[in-house]
């Protein structure tokens, strides 16, 4: 189906401006994913990077504040699609999926750890994160037939976490 450049154009906006993330771009455009992906490609192809005008946006918008949240914002985008994403293979081991976690988490923290000269809330959500790998180790080693449980509460913990830490 053949969309309207304004919805194009739209999709872009909500991406780079308002910093959604594509899937949530094109849902607000009423187009799939998958369109919205190949429209972003194509745009590349053209010169138009909708990645470095998102992170112009970002720089233009305001301080150094504004870069280290707008840098710290797509990383967590890019973190929860991992999250979900090992949530829902159903081809890894249970284990496999711990130490996939983990090692996000241990990305997560070093990239917080890099914007808490700027962004001093990080660093508390950084430690929160921190203590969850912990958990998820200790799970593994003492407790293993416990771990499907833990990756289930691992929604409801986020969604905690985001309520604190916001």
């Amino acid at each position: 189906m053949a969309h309207d450049v304004s919805v194009q154009k739209a999709v872009r906006s909500y991406y780079v401006f308002d910093r959604l993330s594509l899937e949530m771009a094109a849902e607000k455009a009423g187009v799939s994913f998958g369109t919205a992906r190949r429209w972003k490609a194509n745009a590349e192809s053209n010169g138009d990077n909708w990645e470095k005008a998102r992170d112009v946006q970002v720089m233009a918008s305001g301080g150094i504040e504004n870069i280290a949240q707008g840098l710290l914002a797509g990383f967590l985008i890019k973190y929860r699609t991992l999250v979900t994403e090992l949530e829902e293979n159903t081809e890894m081991t249970t284990a496999s999926k711990v130490d996939a976690l983990s090692a996000l988490a241990d990305s997560f923290a070093k990239m917080t750890a890099s914007s808490k000269k700027l962004l001093p809330e990080t660093s508390a959500i950084a430690n929160a994160l921190r203590v969850i790998e912990m958990m998820a180790n200790l799970i593994k080693t003492k407790k293993p037939h416990l771990l499907p449980d833990f990756l289930e509460m691992l929604n409801e913990l986020e969604v905690l976490v985001q309520k604190e830490f916001k």
